[in-house]
């Protein structure tokens, strides 16, 4: 079973990012993955299949990426009068705990239509925000959804009991309760029973749900997720993605968000692949909460899917692994270069294309990594035993006489 949340770490060029459509496949359609395993084509026409009904999600870290843009954040709207108004908007990653939770509230709700409860009252209205009941003398009220599940927390929390409703010993237990006290005590023959029902409901449903959950997972993809502040953009949630605090885990936690006031957990059946380039930051200084959190998968170059690339006699797997033999005893493995940066010769095995490669993306690349010290970058690609019209590197010739 594929971890809940795991991290792709490697050097630029390793291939972290195309390693996350097999890893995602691998958790929502393991069959087909296994079926079309030697065709990239079939696997990235599935992944955008799955991409476009949703169940995967991708996005970029960046230093401006941040919590109210993955959990959630106030947007200024204006109304109909022109009045400005702030409205709370949910981030990418909430969104996708919202899309599981709506799915499964339409299979699992509380109260049917048609049910009946205490004397005879009969449900002709139930959906997510309101339940509409018929007195068994034939008149219709509602009663707000949000309103018994504040008075079911209230009750399953030890802080209210359901004979307290019955009683209106309530408002003595909560004096400051902003429960509107006509509605639960001009209906305490009925509400006291929907609580009872309600709590009844919450623990059969949360048992079915795990299973329809571990079928119906959803995928987020964090590509380059240390070039965030991360501690910064998951806030509070960094503690509710560990597999234990997941919602129906033995030890679930739920926190109240900062901007909606709701209550928040997260579902056992979102799944987190992140991608890291270890060249930008390395393993060691990534945030040590997020560390504990994710399984970390290396991946590194793979001079092996190069061995069949031979340009003007160079073996271009050869030419990899030495030229990262030099880069990790001048520098480190993290900083070694990627297969696919040589992945183009494949179809175009070219001495000008090779030289296009090194001149267009491997060049400034060690530029970027050993700070253009040229020696160093000279010894990696062994400029210093070439004939000086054969190098990377021409040292311009200054005549201090002029």
């Amino acid at each position: 079973m594929p971890s809940l949340n795991q991290i792709f770490f490697g050097p630029p060029g390793t291939g972290k990012t195309y390693a996350t459509v097999e890893a995602t496949l691998q958790i929502l359609d393991q069959p087909f993955l296994v079926k079309n395993a030697g065709s990239r084509s079939a696997l990235k026409a599935r992944f955008d299949e799955l991409l476009a009904a949703s169940d995967v999600r991708f996005v970029t870290f960046h230093q401006s990426f941040s919590y109210e843009d993955f959990v959630e954040g106030l947007r200024a709207t204006t109304d109909e009068q022109g009045q400005i108004r702030y409205e709370v908007v949910s981030g990418v990653f909430k969104s996708l705990c919202e899309s599981i939770a709506s799915e499964l509230s339409g299979k699992y709700r509380a109260f049917k239509v048609g049910d009946r409860y205490g004397t005879g009252y009969k449900v002709i209205r139930a959906n997510d925000y309101i339940i509409e009941l018929e007195k068994p003398k034939g008149k219709n009220f509602g009663l707000a959804m949000s309103l018994l599940n504040a008075l079911a927390d209230d009750v399953s929390q030890g802080v209210l009991s359901v004979n307290d409703l019955s009683t209106g010993n309530w408002e003595e237990k909560l004096p400051n309760s902003t429960y509107d006290p006509y509605l639960v005590k001009g209906y305490r023959n009925i509400v006291p029973v929907l609580i009872e029902h309600m709590l009844s409901k919450r623990n059969e449903d949360f048992r079915t749900a795990e299973v329809v959950q571990s079928e119906r997972s959803k995928v987020l993809i964090i590509d380059e997720i240390n070039r965030g502040n991360v501690s910064r953009i998951f806030g509070e949630l960094i503690t509710l993605i560990e597999p234990s605090k997941r919602a129906g885990a033995s030890e679930a936690l739920e926190v109240t968000l900062p901007y909606s006031k709701e209550r928040f957990s997260i579902p056992s059946n979102i799944h987190l692949i992140g991608t890291m380039n270890t060249s930008d930051r390395s393993l060691a200084a990534l945030d040590i909460a997020l560390r504990r959190r994710f399984t970390f998968i290396e991946v590194p170059p793979n001079p092996e899917l190069l061995e069949d690339i031979e340009v003007d006699g160079i073996a271009i797997d050869e030419l990899l692994s030495v030229m990262n033999q030099r880069i990790a005893v001048l520098l480190d493995q993290d900083h070694c270069l990627g297969h696919a940066y040589f992945m183009p010769l494949e179809s175009d095995p070219t001495l000008e294309r090779l030289a296009g490669i090194f001149r267009e993306q491997i060049l400034p690349l060690l530029q970027e990594y050993f700070f253009e010290d040229w020696q160093r970058i000279q010894w990696v690609l062994n400029d210093q035993r070439k004939a000086p019209e054969n190098r990377f590197l021409i040292q311009p010739s200054q005549d201090l006489s002029e």
